[in-house]
């Protein structure tokens, strides 16, 4: 009996950064926490996600070393806009 593998290889690379993809993120969250807070639940729903992945690609993209000045502002921009969501969530409970 003569034992072959007749899988192909499996691609374990990381994956590419996303710099661009993260300021986006980062970028969009602005409206999303600033406009949308007069929405129902406000701008938690839709500006909190945006920040949350923006500084997560941010991340990622800094340690691949990858557009390091871009991602440096997508996680300074988001991390702002969660800043901020917090600060109004606690102001208007008063």
């Amino acid at each position: 009996m003569e034992a072959t593998a007749t899988n192909a290889g499996v691609d374990i690379a990381p994956k590419k950064a996303r710099p661009g993809v993260a300021l986006a993120l980062a970028l969009l969250s602005i409206p999303g926490s600033t406009l949308a807070w007069e929405l129902p639940a406000g701008g938690l729903w839709i500006g909190l996600p945006l920040a949350a992945v923006a500084i997560v690609l941010g991340v990622q993209a800094r340690r691949q070393h990858s557009g390091v000045g871009m991602a440096t502002a997508a996680i300074v921009i988001a991390g702002l806009m969660i800043a901020q969501m917090a600060v109004w969530t606690i102001a208007s409970a008063f």
